[in-house]
Parts: structure tokens; sequence; C-alpha cells
């Protein structure tokens, strides 16, 4: 939509911004970001209860500012916990317009997201880097998320029913493994007092772990990636007590960390 021959990018009444324009039901224009756009149709037609009108400016933010980043291209599964949407709009895929599973009744909190309970609850992304991986491949990989607290706990952010290759607790000691199952990444900083935390694999001896909006490299060995779906608060039989905000799987992002880190913290704090 355009007034005169420039192009409409914002448009509010009074100080609230205006997602969209309709006449009679036919959408004419929207503020939103194609790809945001398309996870809140998805959300609709499953019968979802969205984000409020609010969250959803900042949301297509975060999009946005991922895209600007040059994280959003990496990604192969992405979702976002913390939200004021339902549980299950909280569930959501946002790359592959798909569904998380939650087993055993992880509690929702609204904008805060699913904690464990320790015992049984966890969410299956239904994503399996070894035969969906598009971005994710042995020597380029990372995946990671936000916690609920940032203390020392040595369950599992993520991990799998095996809890071999595909693990991080998010804490400097043991079990922090991507695609390799015998030898633990050894970090050159402790991590342990972070919330967004994640690990990445860029070469077959090399890989960094991310903590916050730093790094701290780490060494690799050569292994395989697991034909097995990625679970969040839960790795093998070990379960999480704690939260879980966010989640994401893809291509490596050392150098695109500070800025994926910072689109989140805004995203975050303005809710």
């Amino acid at each position: 939509m355009k007034i005169g021959s420039s192009d409409i990018s914002a448009a509010y009444i009074g100080s609230t911004a205006i997602n969209k324009v309709y006449i009679g039901s036919t959408e004419v224009w929207s503020s939103m970001d194609a790809d945001y756009a398309a996870i809140l149709n998805y959300a609709t037609t499953q019968g979802y209860t969205l984000p409020s009108a609010s969250q959803q400016t900042l949301q297509n933010q975060l999009v946005v500012d991922l895209k600007a980043a040059g994280v959003w291209s990496k990604l192969d599964t992405f979702a976002v916990f913390a939200t004021d949407g339902d549980s299950d709009f909280a569930l959501i895929d946002w790359i592959n317009l798909s569904q998380y599973t939650a087993y055993n009744s992880p509690t929702f909190t609204s904008n805060d997201g699913f904690t464990g309970d320790g015992v049984s609850a966890y969410i299956d992304t239904n994503f399996n880097p070894s035969t969906s991986g598009v971005n994710y491949t042995l020597d380029d990989a990372s995946f990671g998320g936000v916690k609920t607290i940032n203390t020392i706990d040595f369950a599992y952010l993520t991990g799998n029913s095996s809890a071999g290759k595909n693990c991080l607790r998010g804490v400097s000691s043991g079990n922090n493994r991507i695609n390799q199952g015998n030898n633990n990444f050894s970090p050159t900083a402790d991590f342990s007092s972070f919330y967004f935390v994640g690990i990445h694999r860029d070469s077959s001896t090399t890989g960094a772990f991310s903590y916050g909006n730093s790094i701290t490299t780490a060494s690799a060995s050569s292994q395989s990636i697991d034909n097995l779906t990625q679970f969040v608060l839960r790795g093998g039989g070990a379960y999480a007590s704690y939260g879980a905000r966010m989640f994401w799987m893809g291509g490596e992002l050392i150098a695109e960390n500070s800025d994926f880190y910072t689109a989140w913290d805004n995203y975050y704090t303005a809710l």
C-alpha cells in the first residue's frame, strides 16, 4: 500500500501500531514480516490462541532482527516458548510451521515458557537433525536455548533419548556434546551463570560455547549425527526441573552469537 508513490512501512492509530489493513475480508496491507505472518496464519488455522497484539509486534521484530543478524537463514528449527499466546502456540516450530510435542505435562507459564518436573516431563521437538537437517551438518552445527535459571544445574537443557552425542547442560563440567559421543567439549571459561547458552561446531576439531553474548572456544572429535529427534528439558533418562524459554537448532552461529543474544534479549525484556 502506498501514499502517492511512497510505500507505507508502518501505520498507527495514536500510539498503537496497526499490523494489517483489510477491505472487507481481504487483507490489502501488512506491516509484518512474511515469515512471521505465516506463523500467525498457521496458528489461526490450528485454532490456537494468538499472542496479544503488542506481543505480535515484538515477535515480528524478533524475526526481523534475526534475519538482519544472519541467524534466521541458518536455523533448522526454532521455538519461542516465552509468549502470552497459549501453550499450543508456544510449541510452534517457527521455521517448519509444525509442532513440538509436550510429554507428561511440563508446566506452561505465560511469557516464561515450559518448566520440567525433574521426573518425566519434557518437550520433543520432532526434529531429527540426521534426516531433516539442512543447515545442521556434522561440522557446521549448533543448538541451544534460554534457561529460566542462571545457577548451576546439571540437568539437561537439551538432549535426546540416548543422551549420547547431542546434549547440553549449560554448565562447564561434563556431558556437553555436539555430534560426538565419546568426548565432551572442553570450554575455556565457565558458563554456568548465564541464561542464554548454546554449543557450536565449525570443523571436525573445533567448536565453541555461547553464553550470553560471549563465546568460549572448545575442542571436538569426529563422530556422527544422532538419528534421533531432539528433546528440550531432557537428555536420556535425566529430566530438568527448571524451565526453557526458547530453543534453536541449525548451522553454527559463532560469529552471529552476539547479535542473536541481543535480538532475544530485546524481545524478552520487553515482555
